[in-house]
């Protein structure tokens, strides 16, 4: 009669590195993810989560203002993805070269030593761009609202730089400017794909 043999004991070498290992992950922040407990506090309603089948958050973000006015049907889809277009652009421009991935082992494979000056270059180019088009006011309204935070991480109310940039003071007028502003950015990128469409045919 043949019996099963049991995995042979792991030596104390393998038992302290898996040890070490697990406490240098739980140290990483980048490993902690996001507590579902606390995103039901009240100081965390404007993040939206999204939970696995465990109930574990598998993905959250913090709404901004252009989520927030979206959702109650006070900006377009076209205007939203103009905004997402030019933050991600902004976040580009702004993005330094010490992210976790440039640790990653390169054996005579790197591109160009340039390469990501150059991807900085052309995203500021290319906001520089949308922003010329949309007008402005909207220009600094915009930059306002999607720069600091790439920059420094903070959510500003908006109705500070609406006031600051705009000189508007009442509520309804605050959110027709920052309407205005995406839609004006929105026409900005029909403007620039249309030339870019002529310009590859």
């Amino acid at each position: 009669m043949r019996t099963r043999r049991g995995k042979a004991p792991a030596s104390p070498e393998a038992i302290a590195r898996l040890r070490a290992e697990a406490r240098a992950a739980a140290a990483d922040p980048a490993t902690w993810g996001v507590d579902a407990k606390s995103l039901r506090l009240a100081a965390q309603g404007d993040v939206a989560a999204r939970l696995g089948p465990r109930g574990e958050v598998t993905r959250a973000h913090r709404l901004d203002v252009f989520d927030r006015l979206h959702a109650r049907g006070a900006l377009s889809d076209i205007a939203v993805g103009a905004v997402r277009r030019l933050q991600e652009d902004i976040g580009q421009l702004h993005r330094t070269g010490l992210g976790v991935r440039d640790f990653a082992p390169r054996v005579d494979m790197q591109a160009q030593p340039g390469a990501f000056a150059e991807r900085r270059l052309r995203a500021g180019a290319r906001v520089q761009a949308a922003l010329d088009l949309a007008g402005p006011v909207s220009a600094r309204l915009l930059r306002s609202l999607c720069e600091t935070p790439a920059i420094s991480g903070q959510n500003l109310d908006w109705r500070v730089v609406v006031e600051i940039e705009t000189g508007e003071r009442l509520p309804d007028a605050q959110g027709a400017a920052l309407r205005a502003a995406t839609e004006n950015l929105a026409g900005a990128y029909r403007l620039i794909d249309r030339a870019r469409g002529r310009a590859e045919a």
